[in-house]
């Protein structure tokens, strides 16, 4: 009877370890498969294999399988510099996504790392796999056709205009492609500021998150707006082939956020 109910738990506990979506609970059930299994041996009279179970089967590996967890890699995140979504402040980064971030490297057992990249080279950078997700205030562009989240925060483009001559934009971002022709494509934001600072062009094409950092940081005065008509939304994009993994979780991550009111709290925070 004892050794049919180890068994049973057994069986149980291995089926436990395969369904698990997080890895430290997967690694869990099988360090405790390998304690009922022991103790399926030893009530089979054979306490020299149950010991070598114990010892190897939970000891030993669960040991290796946690220190393989702790290493098992990185949570590379292509991004942009985006006030209040995500930035740097001095020696840290911080904003809302970067806080969404954090827990889904948690999640997945990852060490989160930033690459901070010009925007045209996000999408490379997914589908060469040098990166797992973007983030930044990331607009995906027509043309781009990447695995995205759900939509974060509502925004819209608008034109700015301070004077005459062409206007520019962000080069790969959903803006540069509502340039007229004759439109300019910039690498960066500074780049472009520089333009219109200097002249080069007489207005921007920009996203409403970003001209209201411009404002704020004092780097373009108050100005009449034209708005575009499509209702846009920042997103995260995946690198192709991660949808199972780190979009699934990444979902799962903003369902959870979202039930318990910490989504509503840290918009509150960063874009109020």
């Amino acid at each position: 009877m004892i050794t049919l109910v180890l068994s049973l738990l057994a069986f149980g506990l291995a089926t436990f370890a395969l369904r698990q979506r997080r890895l430290l609970w997967g690694v869990v059930g099988v360090g405790a498969h390998s304690l009922a299994l022991a103790g399926v041996y030893l009530s089979l009279a054979a306490p020299d294999v149950a010991l070598a179970e114990a010892a190897i089967g939970f000891g030993l590996v669960t040991f290796v399988l946690l220190l393989a967890l702790r290493r098992a890699g990185r949570l590379v995140v292509a991004a942009t510099p985006t006030y209040p979504l995500l930035y740097q402040q001095g020696e840290r980064v911080a904003g809302l996504e970067w806080e969404i971030l954090k827990r889904l490297a948690q999640r997945l057992h990852r060490d989160l790392e930033i690459l901070w990249v010009p925007r045209q080279e996000i999408p490379r950078l997914l589908e060469a796999e040098e990166a797992d997700l973007a983030a930044g205030g990331f607009l995906p562009a027509q043309s781009e056709a990447l695995p995205l989240s759900r939509a974060l925060v509502p925004t819209r483009l608008v034109e700015v205009r301070l004077g005459p001559g062409p206007l520019g934009a962000v080069a790969g971002g959903r803006a540069a492609d509502f340039l007229p022709p004759g439109g300019r494509r910039f690498e960066d934001d500074e780049a472009l500021l520089s333009a219109l600072a200097r002249g080069s062009v007489g207005g921007a094409v920009v996203d409403l998150l970003r001209l209201r950092d411009w404002h704020f940081k004092g780097k373009i005065p108050e100005v009449q707006l034209s708005y575009f008509p499509d209702q846009l939304s920042f997103h995260f994009a995946v690198a192709p082939g991660e949808e199972e993994t780190i979009l699934a979780a990444l979902e799962e991550l903003l369902d959870e956020l979202e039930r318990t009111g910490e989504l509503e709290e840290l918009m509150r925070r960063y874009l109020r």
